[in-house]
């Protein structure tokens, strides 16, 4: 990360606009605290900038830690939200072959305070920045009159294995692999200058549950495959996966996403990630909440799905399709299992009417299965 030149602007002095997390005056402390609701008085243009010395610039922020970009990480910045971040027409290299990663004891770590900064002024429950590190923005590539044109953001999606991603298979409707990639350590959909450059990779395979109908959004559920590896680092890492057909009622759990905070026309994209926190509610009280809506009271709840939700104006909505809904791993600080993928909803967050997630216990044997199958093991989602 460099240093932004002031070109004999806003600053006094020698002082130049730098990212926050770059100047001493804010990072001795460890981690600066950073408004997100830009302010008059920074005479720097974005809420990650400041006035800073030169003498007191921080070449190095992360001691030679950080991804230290991949060339694939340019564009606008914006995927999140239907925006560029396109690959430049690049030729899409040869899969690498699989490589089973080493039993992993850390998946699933949730960096409640941020990684380098925290942020205050926060009003519409946005993520601290690497706070939910296994959360993945699936885009799909346009092509115009032959050309490259682009991304638009398609889904959400979850990190399991540096080169495999859970997600719903409904966002995979009439949609080839190759228009697909998938971006790791997306925050704010409008900048680039956070502390990690996001990544970027190309899906060369994806496998939906064998069960699943579309007529119904039943076994929800698909796996994609990377052309390769992400490079893991403190905002990149994977989320843990329940043991098969374990139960989560009553507990109290995130769903993270950049969809739209209301359902139909007046709902807008987010630009920073945003997380709600969502009660889980069990199957017979589900069931009954749903036949109290236009479903009917006949309605049968298949058995493929877990409820979450039901108070007013906190649920996953429109766009957020493919996300994860994740809880807490007993007598485990800040580790957490993803028990649900976000698939659909009567309304959004309406009183009384949960959302609907395909239960990710129900799918942990096929998930083994398919991860076996290809070389790369189970350890990187094992708590």
């Amino acid at each position: 990360v460099l240093p932004l030149p002031s070109q004999n602007g806003p600053c006094e002095g020698d002082a130049v606009c730098v990212q926050k997390f770059l100047c001493t005056n804010v990072s001795t402390s460890g981690v600066g605290v950073i408004d997100i609701r830009f302010s008059d008085d920074n005479p720097c243009v974005h809420y990650l900038l400041q006035c800073c010395n030169p003498e007191d610039i921080i070449e190095d922020p992360d001691g030679g830690n950080g991804d230290g970009g991949n060339g694939d990480g340019g564009g606008g910045g914006d995927g999140g939200n239907g925006g560029g971040g396109d690959d430049g027409g690049k030729v899409t290299p040869k899969p690498t072959p699989p490589t089973p990663e080493p039993r992993s004891t850390g998946c699933g770590i949730r960096n409640t305070h941020g990684i380098s900064f925290r942020i205050t002024g926060a009003k519409d429950n946005e993520t601290e920045y690497g706070e939910f590190p296994w959360m993945m923005s699936i885009l799909k590539t346009e092509v115009v009159l032959g050309l490259l044109n682009g991304s638009v953001y398609q889904c959400g999606g979850s990190l399991i294995h540096s080169q495999v991603v859970l997600t719903a298979a409904h966002c995979l409707n009439k949609i080839r692999a190759s228009e697909l990639k998938v971006r790791a350590g997306e925050w704010d959909t409008k900048t680039t200058i956070e502390m990690y450059p996001y990544q970027d990779r190309s899906v060369v395979e994806f496998v939906l549950h064998p069960e699943y109908y579309d007529g119904g959004l039943h076994n929800d559920v698909a796996l994609l495959f990377l052309d390769s590896p992400f490079r893991l680092n403190k905002i990149i890492q994977p989320v843990c996966l329940p043991p098969q057909d374990a139960t989560f009622d009553y507990e109290t759990c995130f769903a993270t996403g950049w969809g739209k905070n209301l359902y139909g026309k007046p709902g807008i994209y987010q630009t920073i990630l945003k997380k709600i926190d969502l009660p889980i509610m069990p199957y017979d009280q589900c069931r009954s909440a749903l036949r109290t809506t236009e479903l009917g009271p006949e309605f049968v709840l298949h058995k493929s799905f877990i409820c979450a939700g039901g108070m007013a104006g906190k649920s996953a909505c429109q766009g957020d399709g493919g996300s994860p809904l994740v809880c807490p791993i007993p007598n485990r600080q800040d580790q957490y299992y993803q028990t649900g993928v976000v698939v659909w909803g009567v309304g959004c967050g309406e009183h009384g009417i949960p959302g609907f997630y395909a239960n990710v216990a129900k799918y942990r044997n096929w998930i083994d299965q398919h991860m076996i199958q290809r070389n790369f093991g189970t350890s990187s989602y094992t708590s």
